[in-house]
């Protein structure tokens, strides 16, 4: 998959990065003990002369808590780390701070602990900014009740240290190397010599995990007392998507090996057998199946949408099963299974009347309320009071994000960036191909033998498509690992529309 860069999924399309999963399975948020619904209510928003940060609504984008802060992280179960004078420490919902900045990184809450780093060493508080482990481990994570996940040794801080934070579980790498799971009161629960994965969130009696010596290289679904509910037997796993988590093994017949794959339910059960040749994580009820060269769309209880295979099956932006191949024509499928006819549309060109005018919709509009703009077949920005902020004069252009928005420059082969003048930056370093969001598992289709013209071609596309509605929308192509199908990358998807 190429090294996408760019503003994240809104929305929708945020839903679908959020439930994809790698082969350990990556997995997706899910609600602490304490959470409460102030926690998605309000959003962190950084900017100005000091990009200083605050909070705004979600939902009306009305600014709550001023920007007083150098950083700002999301709230958990009621408290957010914020960094003041160079310090974490935590506010709650009303901006008060509750628990003084005195760490160098702060973590998220869970179950009502945090993982906080102090020097070279994390260690765990409680909501009262108490500490309930001592600042002693590489990395000591929250996971349900008083277990943590644990490992010994000097906090090791990733390479960009403009994301870098403690992670919750759900979003930590599991290149950090062997883990155990800790009780805050007796102590290590088992060796530290697992890799660890989310089987259904924080809230889970469970997690996956396994070994890192080439002997113990299987996973299994371990209890959090350190026994096993299912003994190691699965080479790759995911976390729950509507209660089926993906499983796999790795078999060998007529001398050949290949993967097998089915799915368990939420206690362990093996509900979809390890027959398929390859198996989707669930979304809309359905995942995409493979067997002898032909898909399908499965349900939670393992049957085929429409009662049976087709050549090829396609998904929406949202999941939900769009059309199949049969014989050489696609289809629509309905949620009963019945086939309907699918016209393909043709790619169309301006029209005449279009010439000289400015156009923009809200099917172009960027996270800050500017809108991307054409005229004459080029691309420029309209900020949020109708001015033009960048003329509309280059081939493609991205949303801006930390002060500079992307552009094609033929003459270096190039995506290069742009300030707020329109003017063309030295830094940071022009990239050979730019696509302003990424799919967990996804890539966009081809359109050019060269990256750099292909980029161009399907940045393109969809800002075309955002516009004209009719102009087919350019296409995200999974990877056959987790997502064998291809996405459809309409403005719906990626960007608020009419």
């Amino acid at each position: 998959m190429q090294n996408f860069r760019g503003v994240a999924w809104r929305q929708a399309g945020l839903a679908v990065l959020l439930i994809a999963a790698t082969l350990f399975g990556t997995p997706g948020s899910c609600a602490a003990q304490d959470s409460t619904s102030d926690d998605n209510r309000l959003n962190p928003r950084c900017g100005g002369v000091f990009d200083l940060c605050g909070y705004h609504e979600q939902q009306s984008d009305r600014p709550v808590i001023p920007p007083t802060f150098e950083r700002a992280m999301r709230f958990s179960e009621g408290l957010a780390a914020v960094r003041i004078d160079g310090l974490f420490g935590y506010i709650d919902t009303s901006g008060a701070v509750v628990i003084a900045p005195r760490f160098d990184l702060a973590g998220p809450f869970t179950a009502g602990f945090a993982e906080v780093l102090v020097g070279n060493h994390t260690g765990v508080i409680d909501r009262n900014g108490k500490i309930a482990l001592q600042p002693e481990f590489a990395r000591s994570v929250p996971l349900s009740g008083s277990i943590v996940l644990a490992q010994k040794g000097q906090y090791r801080p990733r390479r960009d240290p403009e994301s870098d934070e403690l992670e919750r579980f759900n979003l930590l790498f599991l290149n950090r190397g062997p883990m155990g799971l800790y009780d805050l009161s007796k102590g290590w629960i088992t060796t530290e010599s697992y890799r660890f994965s989310s089987f259904a969130g924080n809230d889970s009696n469970y997690v996956w995990a396994g070994g890192f010596t080439p002997d113990s290289q299987k996973i299994g679904l371990m209890a959090m007392d350190g026994t096993w509910k299912i003994e190691p037997s699965f080479d790759a796993v995911q976390r729950l998507s509507e209660n089926r988590a993906v499983v796999s093994i790795d078999a060998e017949e007529n001398g050949k090996s290949h993967r097998l794959w089915g799915a368990v339910d939420p206690d362990g059960k093996l509900v979809i057998p390890l027959v398929y040749d390859w198996l989707s994580y669930w979304q809309q009820g359905y995942a995409v199946v493979r067997q002898s060269g032909q898909e399908g769309f499965l349900d939670v209880n393992g049957r085929l949408l429409g009662g049976r295979f087709f050549q090829k099956v396609e998904r929406d932006g949202l999941g939900k099963p769009l059309k199949v191949l049969l014989g050489a024509k696609w289809f629509g499928i309905s949620a009963n299974g019945t086939l309907t006819g699918v016209k393909e549309l043709p790619a169309e060109k301006p029209s005449p009347d279009r010439i000289g005018q400015l156009e923009r919709t809200k099917a172009t509009q960027c996270g800050n309320g500017a809108l991307i703009i054409r005229r004459n077949g080029l691309w420029g920005l309209q900020g949020p009071d109708g001015t033009i902020v960048v003329e509309p004069e280059f081939e493609a252009i991205s949303c801006f994000r930390k002060g500079v928005a992307w552009v094609p420059d033929r003459a270096r082969n190039a995506w290069c960036p742009i300030g707020p003048d329109g003017k063309r930056r030295s830094k940071p370093d022009c990239q050979p191909v730019y696509y302003e969001f990424s799919v967990s598992h996804q890539s966009p289709e081809e359109l050019d033998p060269d990256p750099f013209k292909s980029s161009v071609l399907w940045t393109q596309a969809f800002l075309r498509h955002a516009l004209e509605p009719s102009y087919p929308a350019p296409r995200l192509i999974g990877d056959r690992v987790q997502s064998n199908g291809v996405t459809i990358a309409s403005c719906r998807q990626i960007i608020l529309c009419d």
